[in-house]
């Protein structure tokens, strides 16, 4: 799988916009184009989203041809909560569902069911673990990445209970196993996804295990197809999502579903950022859950989505308040049998860093920034390539570029040698 978030350097202008709204500082201007250092990259689309000259693409390039895999005997497509929120009001949703198969796919299955178990997991940890607080969630993979990169201290705050999309994949899995009798590698899973994120989620998850997703689909790339279909398709039998799982679509939903009263819902990286900083310094003990989400409004935001968020939060409020709930969760019988074995439960990686220092080291390395930083006007202007004089004072320090790259020094310079 080889989608991510990709720069067309010839429409970039160097403008700074995405390099100053890059929450992990992964992108520098480098001979007046940016580039995205991967390493630091959490997939967010905030580039993406502030480009004024689309420089920027969340694409995927080779689904395509995955879905025409012939080691594929059984294509499972997994349903994101917002997909619902992308059609008009009063859509039938099982015409959304019966266009997903129209498309080649055997099998779908809708997400909110494993929603509905991952909320209940998370109800039970807070309730039976006192000592941290708040819990952070872990559904959205930029915020997670955000944390893990920004706030490593916060790391023990997360909720470390695999997402919904992880438990969808397995159940649908195995359920394809026991009734077809096939094997692992004959069973493609495919997620419909709202962000680019979740690329990450699949191909790097921060816990110690590997994803039973196989590939990830974006939204954008299918929604033409879909739409014709569901114009054309008949009212077939379908099986119906869960409400209250639906609503993990918009922030504040899976505390809904999990029935968590005392909680937070923020949405979108700079209000995450603010929210952070209030837990780090020890302001927030007295909340249980934060869910925290990168896009506006929640995964209705993720940038492989078509309508506007606030758009496609009406329309799952509209789904959910107006239709009778009508779906049998087919799997919320083993709960009980998963939670017990720790189906849910996971360990974040040991990752052996060998840039990592101890203490002595690091507080040396830290002197040493400040002291170039002290050389470097403080403006923040970003004409040397970084979005701060102290992301460029680092930069030194590692030898990535050089003090005399600062503008203004420069200039400075040339002013007084007049």
């Amino acid at each position: 799988m080889n989608f991510s978030i990709m720069l067309d350097k010839v429409l970039c202008r160097g403008c700074t916009n995405c390099m100053k709204r890059c929450p992990t500082q992964a992108i520098r201007l480098i001979n007046g184009k940016a580039y995205i250092n991967v390493s630091k990259c959490i997939h967010c689309g905030e580039c993406v989203k502030v480009c004024p000259y689309n420089a920027y693409t969340p694409e995927s390039i080779e689904w395509h041809d995955e879905m025409h895999n012939p080691a594929y005997k059984y294509k499972i497509a997994i349903i994101s909560t917002p997909l619902y929120g992308q059609f008009t009001k009063g859509t039938d949703i099982c015409k959304v569902q019966n266009s997903i198969l129209a498309l080649g796919f055997d099998y779908v299955y809708d997400v909110s069911w494993a929603a509905d178990l991952v909320a209940k997991a998370i109800k039970l940890k807070i309730d039976n673990e006192k000592t941290i607080r708040p819990f952070i969630a872990t559904n959205c993979p930029a915020a997670v990445r955000l944390i893990k990169n920004r706030y490593p201290s916060l790391m023990d705050n997360l909720v470390l209970l695999r997402e919904p999309m992880e438990i969808a994949a397995m159940l649908s899995r195995e359920k394809a196993k026991d009734k077809y009798n096939l094997k692992d590698e004959e069973i493609g899973v495919f997620y419909i996804s709202p962000c680019p994120a979740k690329l990450l989620a699949v191909t790097n998850p921060i816990g110690d295990y590997e994803s039973y997703v196989d590939w990830v689909i974006p939204f954008n790339t299918i929604y033409g197809n879909l739409y014709r279909e569901i114009k054309r398709k008949d009212n077939n039998k379908c099986s119906y999502p869960s409400l209250s799982g639906i609503e993990w679509a918009v922030a504040g939903g899976q505390s809904k579903n999990a029935g968590i009263n005392n909680y937070i819902a923020v949405h979108g990286m700079e209000n995450i950022i603010q929210i952070l900083d209030e837990i780090e310094n020890g302001r927030l003990s007295d909340v249980d859950y934060v869910e925290a989400l990168a896009c506006a409004r929640g995964c209705v935001g993720g940038i492989f989505n078509i309508v506007n968020p606030f758009i496609a939060s009406s329309h799952i409020n509209y789904i959910t308040n107006s239709l009778k709930d009508e779906s049998m969760n087919p799997d919320m019988n083993k709960f009980d049998e998963m939670y017990n074995l720790g189906v849910f439960d996971y360990k974040l990686k040991d990752e052996d860093n060998p840039l990592k220092l101890n203490i002595k080291e690091a507080i040396e390395k830290n002197e040493k920034i400040k002291k170039i930083l002290s050389k470097l006007p403080g403006l923040d202007c970003g004409s040397c390539g970084a979005p701060t004089c102290l992301a460029h004072a680092e930069d030194i320090y590692d030898q990535k570029s050089f003090i005399d790259d600062c503008v203004v020094l420069r200039a400075n310079e040339k002013a007084e040698e007049v």
